[in-house]
């Protein structure tokens, strides 16, 4: 089993199409075959179906792809190590991130590091929880910065706690209810809110909390997993929303929008430092983490000073 073989695999799979995969990988259409064809007789099982779409993996297929990437995913961080034990300062560091942790303390801290590794490529993307655990555990990601939730099964991931957050509802800074004594008092009824998707560990602990207070769901005539798209919404209706206190550490979103007093109390919520279990993570990685700790004490401090 050679690399080049398992390369083809997890391109052609990811294609959908073999001539597709041999152009990204500057192959002629039969050597990428060929590839796939050794590997084939090799394991001893097929691991793609040709459709009249194109290709498409077996479930031998899916599960090689799967152990494959991680296998990339563990050579990368090796070459990394490499790199920077002989002080260069190149190399690849890929982030998963909740949108609130890419919004927050993430770009603080990548700013710092890009000041000490000038030369490092980081890519950040942004998603769900459930999601981001699923492309971290196929070694797309170094590690995932996002809320921790009690669902993560210990065996698969190792969580790192920074610092407890506590969500908020916000509104548009012009909002009725913003510097008004009705905002205790609300009407739960004629409360309408945009929302993040059902697989947002904030939308799931949001929902439990409000009904627990009102006897009711929430109202919610929005729902999106573009955070973005949310704070658009909000800026220009008459909508709540909900975010982690974290969020109005942004300058321009402080400006932006307030927190509400709406009588509804949210239990503090961890977030932190994900990572695949039993694997060592790139030096670039154990120094991005390292960058997010001493902030995350910061928040911890802050946090300390506003209980004060």
């Amino acid at each position: 089993m050679k690399l080049h073989q398992l390369a083809a695999l997890v391109t052609a799979a990811e294609s959908g199409s073999l001539r597709q995969a041999a152009e990204r990988m500057r192959l002629s259409q039969p050597a990428l075959s060929r590839s796939i064809r050794e590997l084939e007789r090799e394991i001893g099982v097929k691991l793609l179906d040709r459709t009249a779409h194109g290709v498409e993996a077996t479930v031998y297929g899916q599960a090689l792809i799967m152990r494959s990437k991680i296998v990339d995913s563990e050579l990368r961080q090796a070459r990394d190590d490499i790199a920077h034990l002989r002080a260069a300062t190149q190399g690849d560091l890929r982030i998963g991130a909740t949108p609130v942790a890419a919004f927050s303390l993430l770009p603080v801290v990548l700013a710092r590091f890009k000041k000490s590794r000038p030369q490092l490529r980081v890519t950040v993307i942004d998603g769900m929880g459930a999601g981001l655990l699923g492309q971290l555990r196929q070694g797309d990601f170094d590690f995932v910065f996002a809320r921790i939730y009690e669902s993560i099964d210990p065996r698969e991931f190792s969580v790192e706690v920074l610092f407890h957050d506590t969500l908020v509802v916000i509104a548009r800074r012009d909002h009725p209810l913003a510097n008004s004594r009705r905002a205790s008092k609300i009407d739960y009824e004629t409360c309408e809110w945009v929302l993040p998707g059902g697989d947002s560990p904030a939308r799931t602990t949001f929902q439990r909390t409000y009904s627990e207070r009102t006897g009711k769901l929430p109202r919610c005539t929005i729902e999106s997993n573009s955070f973005m798209t949310m704070l658009t919404t909000l800026s220009q209706s008459e909508l709540l929303g909900v975010a982690p206190q974290q969020l109005l550490r942004v300058p321009w979103l402080r400006r932006e929008f307030v927190p509400l007093d709406i009588g509804v109390k949210f239990p503090s919520q961890p977030t932190g430092v994900i990572r695949r279990a039993r694997s060592t993570p790139s030096t670039a990685a154990q120094y991005a983490i390292k960058e997010l700790r001493h902030a995350a004490q910061q928040v911890r401090g802050d946090n300390r000073s506003r209980q004060g």
